[in-house]
């Protein structure tokens, strides 16, 4: 790639891309108001005294996303919309490879691949030579959980609400190497952080070798005190692996932050960037003691490539990577935590008021971010997700938890009170019925 072109794309606000030409359906309208370098446009606006500022954000929505108008997207969880620019990125760049193939991918990928590093270090705080680009965070994970030297007789401690592929993965071992597998119960509305540490502490036994922690877990949104757990655990000689598959551009932090031995992360949710792109943080000293899933004698043992053998890797969805980094560092981590705390409080608040509905989230901002879950009591969560589309036009999930169903909300940035009030008045229209 013209390296000229590229630095246009990634450091000037994605000024040279035809930002209206991806599915709007009002772009004439909004063509005479919204100038293609957005970026430029917005920067510098956003501060936390904005988060409840429902013009602001409606107009932000208009300029940065394109969103179906048949439904109400609460959802969010499973991934997150890819703000237009970084849309239009991501087009440009499958052309752009699609049409040059395997030159551009032989000769000039390596060079701007280089880049699309740079930009994970600056905005995670970690090494380039602590990270490794994986197709999502299962992946990720599974890496490190295959990788990491259990033997027989070693226990991993977990809890019930860890998501299920990490557990599975550790109960092939258990099976495969015998190792000792431990769930403790978190509480879902804990008294505190110290709580939480206690319980990770009081199941350490002397068997102990690895704690697996998820930072947000993806059935309620409660956040968890890893950074607590992971100075806990390391003053016993136990280490820790983190779940940050919905923490990571979600809560306000840099890898290096948690204090983890290592962490798997997703870029298609939070991040907003295109499917097929996650992340795995090894902190330097722990890269040599992990052995690779994938078949590489080639690289050297304290190289954390030697993880990463994948073969060829959706390269339009990698090169996207800084343009969705731009758009994080444009609203700010802080901001937007700010912002999605406030819109999950604003529903929840009120639905914990309502009759027969219960929330199981906690509502301190430490506690929980943009995800919330509730039950409405006698009326399963199957039938409460079909009924909010059918009857009402909003998108929700059904999330088990290890005693009981729930109905998962999760708002996003493009999300207004508006949409949470239709929700408000869904989940009343439910309760009431």
């Amino acid at each position: 790639m013209n390296r000229r072109k590229l630095f246009k794309i990634l450091g000037a606000g994605v000024g040279s891309l035809p930002l209206m030409a991806y599915g709007r359906n009002y772009d004439r309208e909004l063509s005479a108001k919204c100038p293609n370098d957005l970026f430029e446009q917005w920067e510098g606006k956003f501060s936390e005294t904005i988060v409840n500022d429902e013009a602001f954000w409606q107009r932000f929505a208009v300029d940065f996303y394109d969103i179906s108008p048949d439904f109400i997207n609460l959802e969010n969880g499973y991934f997150g919309v890819q703000p237009i620019p970084v849309n239009a990125a991501y087009h440009q760049f499958v052309d752009k490879v699609n049409r040059e193939s395997s030159r551009y991918m032989r000769m000039e990928y390596w060079n701007d691949w280089q880049m699309v590093m740079d930009s994970l270090a600056g905005f995670t705080g970690a090494s380039k030579d602590e990270l490794l680009v994986t197709r999502n965070a299962t992946e990720a994970l599974n890496i490190l959980i295959n990788g990491f030297p259990l033997k027989a007789g070693d226990e991993v401690i977990l809890q019930h609400h860890d998501y299920h592929s990490m557990i599975e993965a550790f109960q092939m071992l258990e099976k495969r190497k015998g190792i000792k597998l431990k769930f403790i119960d978190v509480p879902l509305l804990p008294k505190s952080d110290d709580e939480v540490e206690k319980l990770y502490e009081s199941a350490i036994s002397p068997v102990t070798t690895l704690i697996l922690v998820t930072h947000l877990t993806h059935l309620t949104g409660q956040v968890l005190p890893v950074k607590k757990i992971c100075e806990m655990a390391r003053n016993k000689g136990v280490e820790v692996m983190v779940d940050a598959a919905h923490s990571f551009a979600h809560l306000d932090y840099k890898l290096a932050d948690l204090g983890a031995d290592m962490v798997g992360v997703n870029l298609h949710k939070w991040y907003a960037n295109p499917l097929g792109a996650g992340l795995l943080y090894v902190k330097k000293e722990k890269i040599n003691k992990l052995s690779p899933m994938f078949g590489d004698f080639t690289q050297a043992a304290d190289s954390i490539s030697k993880l990463g053998h994948f073969g060829t890797l959706a390269s339009p969805a990698l090169l996207t990577i800084p343009v969705a980094g731009k758009f994080n560092n444009l609203v700010t981590i802080k901001v937007k935590q700010a912002r999605l705390h406030y819109l999950k409080a604003y529903w929840a608040s009120k639905a914990a008021d309502m009759k027969r509905v219960e929330v199981h989230t906690p509502m301190d901002p430490g506690q929980s971010g943009a995800i919330a879950a509730f039950s409405i009591a006698g009326i399963s969560a199957d039938d409460t997700v079909k009924r909010l589309l059918d009857e009402y036009g909003v998108f929700t999930v059904k999330r088990k938890l290890k005693d009981r169903e729930v109905v998962r909300v999760t708002p996003n940035l493009y999300n207004s009170v508006a949409d949470l009030d239709r929700l408000l008045e869904s989940i009343e229209g439910l309760s009431r019925g």
